[in-house]
């Protein structure tokens, strides 16, 4: 299993940016979740990731992206954890790698951690990711976008990742229901 985790490592964060391949020798993922991944570079997820170091990273590994941009940490004892770009939380999701392999074979757990039904409706209407990108929403959930596959689009990994970190942190503090009128988005 180890050697395994570590193939993943090297596939996710080699020097190269590649395209999820399901023949892939040792791929981590089930057959057919595949989609549901993205493989940017490690330099492409710590540029997007420093948005987000208000919540507290450190120590942790950034381990895979899904095609959200959500990002899946490998904690110093095993455990995984999920920065969540729609509800701007870092959350425990599993004790072990394998443990949350097993769990993505449940399909309301898929959902719930990769939105998969959204995934596959983006493909549906013929959002294919290139490299770099990542699917977002037109307007993010945490302002009052609809979380639905006709408001969907492609744009860059890093730039969605950073700009919700900076969105998540400007509005972690208001009371629920806050009329958002303005958001100011830095270049850090």
């Amino acid at each position: 299993m180890a050697n395994s985790f570590s193939r993943f490592i090297s596939s996710v964060f080699g020097n190269s940016v590649s395209k999820p391949n399901a023949q892939a020798a040792g791929s981590p993922w089930p057959d057919g979740l595949q989609y549901l991944f993205i493989e940017p570079s490690k330099k492409d997820v710590w540029e997007a990731l420093d948005g987000w170091k208000w919540i507290g990273l450190d120590g942790l590994e950034p381990t895979a992206v899904s095609v959200f941009g959500d990002i899946f940490f490998r904690a110093p004892d095993g455990s995984v954890k999920l920065l969540d770009m729609i509800g701007g939380r870092l959350t425990h999701v599993s004790e072990t790698w394998p443990a949350l392999i097993a769990q993505l074979a449940d399909p309301d757990r898929r959902d719930e951690l990769l939105l998969a039904g959204l995934a596959a409706a983006a493909r549906k209407k013929g959002l294919v990711l290139a490299d770099g990108e990542c699917y977002d929403f037109e307007t993010p959930p945490v302002l009052g976008g609809e979380m639905s596959a006709k408001q969907i689009e492609k744009t860059l990994f890093v730039v969605k990742v950073h700009i919700a970190g900076q969105i998540h942190r400007q509005v972690k503090d208001l009371p629920h229901g806050t009329k958002i009128n303005k958001v100011t988005i830095g270049d850090r």
